[in-house]
């Protein structure tokens, strides 16, 4: 199996472009993400726009014009010289991941994500519940 710091560092496996590129929040900034993290090494914008033509998103040229539109030096990716590289440590890194359908297996906890999404939702609506009971209680009833 390839060492890739960047997925080892989100606890997910490798994306494949051709398979993110069909995702319905996938834009050029999020497959550059994809290109990063299928790579795991930092990459200038014209291997990502080859890797984009390779992967059937757009010809290299319009996807290299694409790519330095969407202004891609923003958090979770930085630019060092002319090469572009992700923070895996940025939380951003994990949403756009989640985003494009790559959630991490498990969280630090051991929990996965999805069951800890569901604790997360059940504990809300908990608190919700319990502050509508509190109103209500509080209110006097009504005079007759």
């Amino acid at each position: 199996m390839k060492c890739n710091p960047y997925c080892d560092a989100l606890g997910i496996g490798i994306p494949q472009l051709e398979v993110a590129k069909d995702h319905r929040d996938a834009n050029y900034y999020g497959l550059l993400i994809v290109v990063l993290l299928e790579r795991g090494e930092p990459v200038t914008l014209q291997q990502a726009a080859a890797r984009f033509e390779e992967a059937g998103v757009a010809p290299a040229a319009q996807a290299l014009a694409s790519l330095k539109r969407c202004k891609p030096a923003r958090a979770p990716i930085y630019r060092d010289g002319d090469r572009y590289a992700l923070d895996p440590h940025d939380e951003q890194t994990d949403l756009w991941a989640f985003r494009l359908g790559h959630a991490r297996s498990t969280d630090p906890g051991g929990r996965s994500r999805s069951r800890r999404v569901c604790w997360c939702r059940a504990r809300a609506a908990s608190v919700a519940r319990s502050a509508t009971k509190r109103r209500w209680e509080n209110t006097s009833p009504p005079a007759n």
